[in-house]
């Protein structure tokens, strides 16, 4: 590759990346230190080790929210999803299902993380 064509690389990532944080391309960006773990929810990839951490948390904080035990199975189905709602109604978050970095943190703290799930759920810290 020849220096035009590198010099031309390097201004279009530029550009992109100026653009991305900059909110042009579709919302503002913000900094989620651990927003590489995987959202859990509807419509989401709901890997096995982050809906398995939801529904420990959920288990251990349902006398607080007051949803059922659920199966821990790693499976995101009908009980978790109304378990991520109970948990975000009770810590006063809109309670749309979605495990994102706020209820991940929520969830976290609740449980002093205790089932060492910082890695699996999206936080803010």
């Amino acid at each position: 590759m020849n220096s035009t064509s590198m010099a031309r690389r390097g201004a279009f990532l530029f550009a992109t990346t100026a653009l991305v944080t900059t909110g042009v391309l579709g919302g503002t960006a913000q900094a989620v230190p651990n927003s590489g773990s995987l959202w859990v929810g509807p419509g989401k990839s709901n890997a096995y080790a982050s809906v398995r951490c939801v529904q420990l948390i959920s288990n251990s904080l349902h006398y607080q929210t007051g949803y059922h035990v659920i199966d821990v199975d790693g499976s995101f189905g009908p009980d978790t999803s109304g378990a991520i709602q109970a948990i975000q109604k009770w810590a006063s978050l809109d309670p749309d299902g979605i495990v994102g970095p706020r209820t991940g943190d929520v969830m976290i703290t609740a449980t002093k993380d205790s089932y060492g799930c910082y890695s699996s759920l999206p936080t803010l810290k």
